[in-house]
Parts: C-alpha cells; structure tokens; sequence
C-alpha cells in the first residue's frame, strides 16, 4: 500500500530501484516488490527507505499526497511548502529544461518533415 508512495518519491529523487537496492543491502527485485505493495514492507524498512529519500515515516504511511509546490511563496509563506525539498526542486527544474530542449528538437524534426512533404509534392506536381 506503500509502494507507490515510495516509487514517487523515489523518483523525484531520481534514484534508481538498483539504487535504492543497494542502500537497503537487498536485491533489486525485492525492492521492486515493495514498490508495486507484492510483498510487506516490514516497519524497519520503512524507516531506512524514509532516512535515505530524507522524507518521514508518515510522509510514507498517510493517505495525503504528495504535493509539489512550483509557485515561488511570498515572504513569511516559509513552511508551506514543507513537503517540496531542495533538491526536489533542482530535479524539477532539470526536468522542465529537459521538456523544454525535447519539444524544441520535435518542433525541428516536424519541420523537416514538412519540408520534405512538401518537396515530395513539388516533385510529383501536386
């Protein structure tokens, strides 16, 4: 029941299951299980998993989602985001830029396939 919170903040994170595997000295299959709820999650895994994505237990156990903030908060509105990390942050911005460059490349590649069509066109006459 877990595992999906798990796997979320996993990958705001942007580690890896081996990665996580690792840390927690398991194989990576039976982290695996633990993201998609096939196998219990004992309590004292749940507490290594909360130490090394730096989030809390009830972070994990509650029912509440996970929110993630991206508006910039007005002075004194600290505490509102508590749930938004900094580096969770930085990961948010790499993968906006990274949305950014993706679209720019198939904005080109749709270009060039429109000039290609239309120089298939021209050649047939249409």
């Amino acid at each position: 029941m877990n595992g999906d919170k798990i796997k979320k903040f996993r990958m705001i994170r942007g580690y890896t299951q081996e990665y996580m595997a690792d840390k927690l000295n398991i194989a990576q299959n039976t982290y695996s299980k633990y993201e998609n709820n096939s196998e219990r999650l004992p309590i004292e895994t749940i507490e290594r998993i909360a130490s090394i994505l730096d989030v809390s237990i009830n972070d994990i156990t509650s029912t509440d989602p996970i929110i993630i903030n991206n508006q910039t908060p007005n002075q004194g509105a600290q505490g509102r985001i508590e749930h938004f990390y900094a580096d969770q942050k930085e990961l948010y911005e790499k993968l906006l830029v990274s949305k950014n460059k993706e679209i720019e490349r198939l904005t080109h590649y749709i270009e060039q396939l429109l000039q290609l069509l239309n120089d298939l066109k021209k050649e047939n006459g249409n």
